[in-house]
């Protein structure tokens, strides 16, 4: 007999959304390590996939993340568990560096390749791999807290 329950499902779709929104995210370094070894004007392509990547598939992936993990801690009236609370805050920071600061610098990527811009490029190159990884610290904390529980 199959004994799936309602919260079940949900788990499911919220760690499915968790990958699907970041798991391409850990693979950003090599990736930027091997398209910045190509022509410059070459790049643009790449910079185009990361931006529409994370406008249609990691943006409502974190929409997906926030409804099912909104419905997870009001089912199991987890609201007041503290890492319920730190989870939730670092999702809308990593949501927030990623609309922000990390689109910024792939959009200067893109626009810098495009024109041929080298200097612009290492610029918003080296900014884009700090962010990426500082972000990417975050997810493995938040990984972390929402798994282990250290404050439960």
């Amino acid at each position: 007999m199959l004994a799936v329950q309602f919260y079940d499902v949900v788990l499911w779709v919220h760690i499915t959304a968790v990958v699907t929104a970041f798991g391409a995210l850990f693979a950003y370094p090599l990736f930027l390590a091997v398209n910045a070894k190509a022509p410059l004007r070459e790049r643009a392509g790449f910079h185009r996939l990361q931006i529409a990547f994370s406008k249609k598939v990691t943006g409502p992936a974190i929409g997906v993340i926030l409804l099912a993990g909104a419905y997870l801690a009001t089912d199991r009236e987890l609201w007041d568990e503290p890492w319920v609370t730190i989870s939730l805050v670092m999702l809308f920071a990593i949501a927030g560096l990623g609309a922000t600061i990390l689109r910024r610098n792939e959009e200067g990527m893109l626009s810098a390749a495009e024109a041929g811009d080298a200097p612009a490029y290492a610029l918003s190159f080296g900014a884009a791999r700090t962010w990426t990884l500082i972000t990417l610290a975050m997810i493995v904390v938040t990984l972390y807290v929402m798994t282990a529980k250290p404050f439960a």
